[in-house]
């Protein structure tokens, strides 16, 4: 009796391990836009290179993370870097690194 509990719990185990693995593979995207607040709070998407060369903290230009394009401008989404995410930007980049680091996606770019 004790044997075949045993087997039952390593195998429901094994199989709650199993899942939990696949969905640790499943990451979210998240789309990025470098923008530029502008006087009436507003954000104006503006080129990623700006973001980019900003060097972070104390620039006009900052990513938004997860926001809508709307006319030239960006509703809602987050200044904060989402973690365990693949964030792109609308151009093509992948945000790799920190604040502001970013590598062209694709092919002979």
């Amino acid at each position: 009796m004790k044997a075949s509990k045993t087997i039952v719990v390593a195998t429901a185990l094994v199989a709650l391990s199993l899942s939990l693995a696949a969905c640790g593979d499943d990451s979210e995207s998240v789309t990025a836009d470098c923008v530029v607040k502008q006087a009436d709070g507003s954000h104006k998407a503006v080129d990623d290179d700006l973001c980019d060369r900003s060097g972070g903290h104390g620039s006009s230009f900052v990513w938004i993370y997860g926001g809508t394009s709307s006319g030239g401008y960006i509703r809602g989404g987050t200044t904060t870097r989402p973690a365990n995410t693949n964030i792109s930007t609308r151009s093509g980049k992948t945000i790799v690194g920190g604040f502001g680091s970013s590598s062209k996606g694709g092919s002979g770019s």
